[in-house]
C-alpha cells in the first residue's frame, strides 16, 4: 500500500478541522459538550486550548490571567516552540481556503498574468499591524483590536452563529470578499503580509534552533536552469532553499516544496534543527 505523501496528510488535517467546526454548533445545540468554542477559545473535554493573541492582549489589559487561558495558550505556543507555525498549514481553515484560491487562479487564469508584484518578506508588515494594534487596544479599546482581524476565528464564529442562533453573519462575505481579491492577486496577501496571529506564533518558533524545519542538502539538488520545483510549490512564494534567512519567519512548514522536491532530488526533507544547514545562505 502506497504511503500517503505529506500533502495528502495535510489535506486531510484541514479538512477534518473545517468540517468540525461546522459540526461542533450542532452538536452544541444538541447538549452535547465534550467539544465547543472557536478558535479564539477551545475546549475539548478538560483541555483548553487559547488563541495566545487574545490572551496577550487581555492579560496585558487586565494585569491578570486565568489558569485556562494560561494553559490554552502554553499549548498553543509549545506546538509554534517544537514544529513551527504548523497551525497555519495544518489547521487554520482560513489558509485552507486561501491555497485554494490561489492554487484555483493559477489553473483558470492565463499563465501570462503573473497577478499582483508584492515586496517580500511580508513578516516586518505583520509585525508592524501586531504593534499597532496592541497599543490601540490598551490606550482607546477596551474590545481586543487584533483579534477582529482573526479569520480562523470568523470561520469558526459564522457557524456558531448560524447553527447555534440562527444567525446568519456578514463576516462570511468578508472572507469571500478577501478570497476574491487573492484569486485576481495570485498571491496569498493575507496570511503572508497582513494576519497578526501568526506574529507570536513566528516568534515563539524563533527561540528553538532545534524545532521541526525544512532543510536543504544542496548536494542532492537536480535542478536545472531557473526552474526550481520547490519555490513554484510554495503557495506563499518563498525560496525553501533559504531556510534560516528571514523567510524563516513565514514558512509554515507546511511541507510542499518536499513533495515537488521528492521528484526531483529529494534535496529538501523536514528535520529537527538547523545544524545540517550550514550551506544556507545568509543565517540569522
Amino acid at each position: 500500500m502506497k504511503k500517503p505523501s505529506i500533502k495528502t496528510c495535510r489535506r486531510l488535517c484541514q479538512l477534518l478541522i473545517i468540517v468540525m467546526f461546522i459540526v461542533i454548533p450542532i452538536l452544541n445545540k444538541n447538549r452535547y459538550s465534550l467539544l465547543y468554542g472557536n478558535l479564539l477559545s477551545f475546549h475539548f473535554w478538560v483541555i483548553p486550548l487559547a488563541d495566545p493573541l487574545a490572551v496577550l492582549q487581555l492579560t496585558l489589559k487586565n494585569l491578570s490571567i486565568t489558569f485556562d487561558s494560561f494553559v490554552g495558550a502554553f499549548i498553543s505556543l509549545f506546538v509554534a516552540f517544537s514544529l513551527g507555525t504548523v497551525f497555519c498549514s495544518w489547521m487554520c481553515p482560513f489558509g485552507f481556503l486561501s491555497e485554494l484560491a490561489v492554487n484555483s487562479s493559477k489553473k483558470i487564469l492565463p499563465r501570462s498574468y503573473k497577478g499582483f508584484a508584492l515586496v517580500a518578506p511580508g513578516f516586518k508588515l505583520k509585525f508592524s499591524i501586531f504593534i499597532a494594534g496592541i497599543g490601540f487596544f490598551l490606550i482607546f479599546s477596551t474590545t481586543p483590536v487584533l483579534n477582529q482581524l482573526s479569520l480562523p476565528a470568523w470561520y469558526t464564529r459564522f457557524f456558531q452563529y448560524l447553527f447555534g442562533q440562527g444567525y446568519f453573519s456578514l463576516s462570511i462575505l468578508v472572507i469571500a470578499a478577501l478570497l476574491l481579491i487573492e484569486f485576481i492577486a495570485k498571491k496569498r496577501i493575507w496570511c503572508r503580509y497582513i494576519c497578526p496571529q501568526s506574529v507570536l506564533l513566528s516568534l515563539t518558533k524563533r527561540l528553538n534552533k532545534k524545532r521541526l524545519i525544512v532543510g536543504f542538502n544542496p548536494q542532492k539538488c537536480r535542478c536545472k536552469g531557473e526552474r526550481e520545483h520547490c519555490t513554484e510549490s510554495c503557495s506563499l512564494s518563498l525560496k525553501p532553499k533559504k531556510v534560516w534567512n528571514l523567510e524563516d519567519m513565514e514558512c509554515t512548514n507546511c511541507g510542499d516544496c518536499i513533495v515537488a522536491c521528492k521528484q526531483v532530488g529529494k534535496a529538501l526533507t523536514f528535520q529537527m534543527g538547523g545544524e545540517k544547514c550550514d550551506s544556507q545562505e545568509e543565517p540569522l
